[in-house]
């Protein structure tokens, strides 16, 4: 049995006997000690008041479920007149499952989703959703904004084509996670920002959001110090959006060599094919129109390529803006840069942008499909959360 207490490692117990079917394992367990601490005076105690037996669950071996089968004892304290249970270090109160087993379905849940637990394990749904919620709330840190200088905002949907959308809260200089709030309107972001401890609100010296007006009244007022940043990727993406629409509305009167344009138009100019350079090629010499937008878009994308100061990049912007109204393009993104200059131009103070959130979002999505949706909006952060 030396090889079993061993590979078991519960200093507490010995194995007195084991027995196995094809499906089971059942472990028999006694303490090595008669003696405990009383848990209010500390006072070591060997008068045994209680017996009660337990069955729990622990990891599986060679495949086959585990049980480990021992007694809980109650001892009476002769110092305190008065009996108490002890502690066993490898299962809390009141579980049918040891704490590493209760780790390895928290494990296996973040991993796959509460489903395929239920299946594999022979849990009910309920446990193996218990379990997960218990040991993420477990880990989650007390204080995720502590050491935030550069804090991002971005949104995640929920359920895609609902309208129903949470905010999620970066750590630029790590990209990960802090925390998940459901919704995004001013009010609950300005709660929220408003709610963290001074010394915290003090130390974000950058926050990082999309286009979104609410995003920027809230981190104004609560955040009055911080730097706002327009992530230049949004700002990008709006330009892009407008050269969508004009390539759509000019896109009947295209030659059959230039109809499939859209990679050719919207990707970097550097990162087209050889296919795609031609189906450029062939728009250019169709529409003018759509060859000076193009001209127009990568003029824009090469600004926030340079390593220029804020004041440089704002001249530049501004001879931008002055060639798009001429050519009586991209109106959309004329609109935005005349209400957020001032923000997009901060990011050339320390090139901070959200690009870390697109990993995330990615993993997000990726859990979404995994688990089939969520009974509510905790354990969709939980998930987040425990997911980095």
């Amino acid at each position: 049995m030396e090889v079993l207490n061993t590979l078991l490692d519960l200093p507490q117990m010995t194995i007195t006997a084991v027995e196995s079917n094809d499906n089971e394992v059942h472990i028999h367990l006694v303490y090595t000690t008669e003696r405990r601490r009383c848990s209010q005076c500390g006072q070591e105690s060997t008068e045994l008041h209680q017996n009660h037996p337990r069955i729990v669950r622990d990891l599986p071996i060679s495949g086959k479920t585990c049980y480990l089968h021992f007694t809980k004892r109650r001892f009476f304290c002769s110092h305190c007149r008065r009996p108490f249970s002890e502690r066993l270090d490898f299962v809390d109160p009141y579980r049918d499952y040891t704490r590493r087993y209760q780790d390895y379905v928290y494990r296996l849940v973040r991993e796959n989703n509460i489903s395929y637990v239920e299946r594999i394990e022979g849990l009910s749904y309920e446990v193996a959703e218990r379990i997960f919620v218990l040991e993420a709330k477990a880990r989650l840190p007390s204080h995720p904004f502590k050491d935030v200088v550069r804090l991002g905002l971005d949104e995640i949907a929920e359920r895609k084509g609902r309208g129903s959308y949470d905010l999620i809260f970066y750590n630029l200089d790590t990209g990960a996670p802090l925390d998940v709030l459901e919704g995004r309107t001013k009010k609950q972001l300005l709660t929220y920002l408003e709610a963290l401890p001074e010394a915290t609100k003090a130390r974000i010296e950058e926050v990082c959001i999309d286009m979104w007006r609410p995003y920027a009244q809230a981190v104004r007022l609560a955040l009055p110090e911080a730097r706002l940043v327009v992530d230049r990727f949004h700002v990008m993406k709006a330009v892009n959006e407008d050269l969508k629409r004009l390539k759509n509305k000019e896109k009947k009167a295209l030659p059959k060599a230039a109809q499939s344009c859209h990679y050719a138009l919207l990707k970097n100019e550097e990162a087209l094919t050889e296919q795609q350079q031609t189906t450029l090629a062939a728009v250019y010499a169709a529409s003018p129109r759509l060859k000076q937008a193009h001209q127009l878009k990568e003029a824009f994308r090469a600004i926030f390529e340079q390593n220029y100061t804020i004041r440089k990049a704002r001249r530049r912007l501004k001879a931008w803006i002055k060639r798009a109204y001429k050519a009586d393009l991209f109106p959309t993104i004329l609109t935005s840069l005349k209400h957020w200059l001032r923000p997009i131009l901060n990011y050339f103070a320390q090139r901070t942008t959200n690009a870390a959130s697109e990993g995330v979002n990615n993993k997000i999505k990726l859990i979404k499909r995994r688990a089939y949706g969520f009974r509510n909006f905790g354990n969709f952060r939980l998930r987040i959360l425990a997911a980095f």
